[in-house]
């Protein structure tokens, strides 16, 4: 099995980066949307965790960013004597396939949520 090591260690930053930053976005415009009073937050946890105000904002937040802590160590796993090459190889592809995935899903997720408030926005 052949996995193409050069290619996946340039794709793991930018896409771990492109991460982060939708999960900011996501935060951001559920804010947003919760401070316009226009929209409400239809996940029932976030929902009470907002509603509790500062303190259950940095929870929701805790948990929106829970899951970047072991991407992180995939992104970022190394093999210095390279005693494991097989199995940094099989980590980095898994990396980049959740990572690929999960940008998918917040990318969809941060443009279907704020498309409603953009519309709103510009019918001003």
């Amino acid at each position: 099995m052949d996995l193409d090591m050069e290619l996946m260690n340039k794709l793991l930053l930018p896409l771990f980066v492109a991460y982060l930053c939708l999960d900011f976005l996501d935060v951001y415009s559920t804010l947003l949307a919760l401070n316009t009073g226009l929209f409400g937050e239809l996940n029932p946890i976030a929902s009470t965790l907002f509603s509790l105000h500062f303190g259950g904002f940095l929870l929701a937040v805790t948990f929106k960013y829970l899951p970047a802590i072991p991407l992180f160590y995939l992104v970022f796993a190394r093999d210095k004597d390279n005693r494991h090459p097989f199995e940094i190889r099989l980590v980095r592809f898994c990396a980049v396939v959740a990572l690929i995935a999960a940008d998918g899903l917040l990318g969809y997720v941060v443009a279907w949520n704020n498309i409603p408030t953009l519309i709103t926005f510009l019918s001003r």
